[in-house]
C-alpha cells in the first residue's frame, strides 16, 4: 500500500500541480493515470478510491526563522509542518477520470505565534476519453501554503493560486500525444507574521498570469517518453502601484520523462524563455531556462540531480525581476535494508539586471547589478519502518552571500521528517 500512495502522490504533483509554469509541465495520459488510479490498494467507499497521505516535515530546530542578515538581531524557534492529504477517486466506465483533492496545513511555532498559520488546499479534476483517442480534461483549484516559495524571500509567506486549466489532446494506444493545454491563475502572496494593512509583498507580487502552451509526447522506452512544448504567458499585476510590471513571454522546452516509479524517475526539461515587459524602458530576459528533477537507483546507491533556471519577479519595489539559477546533488547510500544515509549540496544564484535601491544603516544604497549566491548542505540518516516508509533526521545549512549590504544570511536547522520514498 507504501509504493501505492508513493505512486498516488508522485501523480498529484504531476496533474492537479498546475499552480506552476505550464510549459515547464509536461503531459500525463490518460491512459497513465487511469491505470495509476486502478493500481492504488487505499480505500473503498462505493465506487470511490481514496488515498490518505500524511506528510510531517520540518519538525525541529531552526535557528533564524526570519532569515536575518549576519550581525543582527536573529531568532531562533522550535518549528514543524503537518500536511495531511485526501485524494478521492471515481472511475466511470473505462473514459471518465473524477478527481478531488483536500489538503490542509499547519504551520507550528513554539514561540513566534506570529507565524503559526493554516491553510487549506483543494482541486477537482475531470478527464474524458473521447473516441478512444481524444482526452479532454478540466481542472478547478485554490492552492494555499506558506513556505518561501520564492528563492528572495526572506521567510516564510503565504502564497495563494486560484484558478482552472483546461486541455485537450489526441492520445494514441502507444502513449503519443499531441494536443493543447492552458491554465489562468491567480496568484496572491502576504506576510502572515507582519500584521501590516499595507503589505509589501501583495502590493508587489499579487497578479494574474494566463499561459497556453502546445505539446507533443512520443514514448521511447517501456514507460519514459520524450517532449517538446511550446507557449505563451501573459501577466497583469493586481495593484496599480504595480500596473508597471505587466509583461508577457514566450518559452519552448525539450526533454525526457521518466516513469513515475523505477530506478529512474523525474524528467529532464530544458528550454529557452524570452520575458518582454510592457514598460519599454525595462529590461528585457531572454535565455536558457531549466526545471529538471531526476532520481537515479543503482544497488545501494541512490543519486538525486535538479536543475532550475527561470527569471521570477521581485518582491523589492525597486527592482523588476531576478534570474533564479539552482544546481542540486543529492546522494543516498544504502547502508542496510532498514537503514540509509542522505547527503546533498545546492548552489544557486539570484542575479538583478535592472539597478536597485537598498536601504542600510539609515541610508539608500544604489547597488548596480545585485548577485546573490546561496549554499545549502544537508546531511542525515533515515530509518525505515514499513515498506517505502521512513522516518529521517536532518542537519541543514543554508548560506547566502550578496554584493548587496545588508543580505547575507547563515541559518541552521536541525530536525525531523517522514518520508514514503525509502
Amino acid at each position: 500500500m507504501k509504493r501505492t500512495i508513493s505512486l498516488a502522490a508522485a501523480a498529484v504533483l504531476l496533474w492537479a500541480g498546475t499552480a506552476g509554469r505550464l510549459a515547464a509541465q509536461s503531459h500525463l495520459s490518460f491512459r497513465e493515470e487511469y491505470e495509476s488510479v486502478r493500481a492504488r490498494s487505499g480505500l473503498h467507499l462505493g465506487p470511490v478510491r481514496i488515498v490518505p497521505v500524511f506528510r510531517l516535515t520540518d519538525v525541529g530546530y531552526d535557528s533564524n526563522v526570519y532569515y536575518r542578515a549576519e550581525g543582527t538581531d536573529v531568532v531562533s524557534d522550535l518549528t514543524a509542518t503537518l500536511s495531511p492529504e485526501v485524494r478521492a477517486t471515481w472511475l466511470i466506465g473505462g473514459s471518465f477520470i473524477l478527481s478531488a483533492t483536500e489538503n490542509p496545513e499547519y504551520v507550528a511555532y513554539a514561540e513566534q505565534a506570529a507565524l503559526r498559520s493554516f491553510t487549506n488546499s483543494v482541486s477537482g479534476s475531470l478527464r474524458w476519453l473521447v473516441l478512444r483517442h481524444f482526452s479532454l480534461a478540466g481542472e478547478t483549484h485554490s492552492l494555499s501554503h506558506v513556505r518561501r516559495s520564492l528563492s528572495e524571500l526572506e521567510h516564510r509567506i503565504r502564497d495563494t493560486a486560484t484558478g482552472g486549466r483546461a486541455s485537450v489532446f489526441f492520445e494514441t494506444a502507444r502513449g503519443t500525444a499531441i494536443g493543447l493545454a492552458g491554465v489562468i491563475d491567480d496568484f496572491r502572496y502576504r506576510d502572515v507574521g507582519s500584521g501590516a494593512a499595507d503589505d509589501i509583498y501583495g502590493l508587489m507580487l499579487d497578479r494574474r498570469e494566463s499561459s497556453a502552451a502546445f505539446e507533443f509526447d512520443y514514448r521511447v522506452f517501456t514507460a519514459s517518453y520524450v517532449f517538446v512544448s511550446a507557449g505563451g504567458t501573459r501577466y497583469d499585476f493586481l495593484h496599480p502601484e504595480s500596473a508597471w510590471r505587466d509583461g508577457r513571454s514566450y518559452q519552448a522546452w525539450g526533454g525526457l520523462r521518466f516513469p513515475l516509479s523505477g530506478r529512474a524517475r523525474g524528467a529532464i526539461r530544458l528550454g529557452w524563455k524570452t520575458f518582454r515587459p510592457d514598460t519599454p524602458d525595462r529590461r528585457p530576459f531572454s535565455g536558457f531556462v531549466a526545471a529538471t528533477d531526476v532520481t537515479l537507483r543503482a544497488g545501494r546507491l541512490g543519486l538525486n540531480l535538479g536543475l532550475d533556471r527561470d527569471n521570477a519577479f521581485s518582491y523589492n519595489e525597486t527592482a523588476y525581476y531576478y534570474v533564479d539559477t539552482r544546481a542540486r546533488v543529492g546522494l543516498s547510500l544504502y547502508l542496510a535494508e532498514w537503514l540509509r544515509l542522505d547527503g546533498a549540496v545546492q548552489y544557486g544564484t539570484m542575479v538583478y539586471p535592472d539597478p536597485q535601491q537598498v536601504w542600510f544603516d539609515g541610508a539608500t544604497v544604489i547597488v548596480d547589478r545585485r548577485e546573490d549566491v546561496q549554499h545549502v548542505v544537508s546531511v542525515g540518516p533515515v530509518v525505515r519502518v514499513g515498506g517505502t516508509t521512513g522516518i529521517g533526521l536532518t542537519f541543514n545549512l543554508y548560506a547566502r552571500t550578496s554584493n548587496a549590504p545588508g543580505f547575507d544570511v547563515r541559518r541552521n536547522f536541525v530536525g525531523a521528517f517522514v518520508t514514503y520514498e525509502f
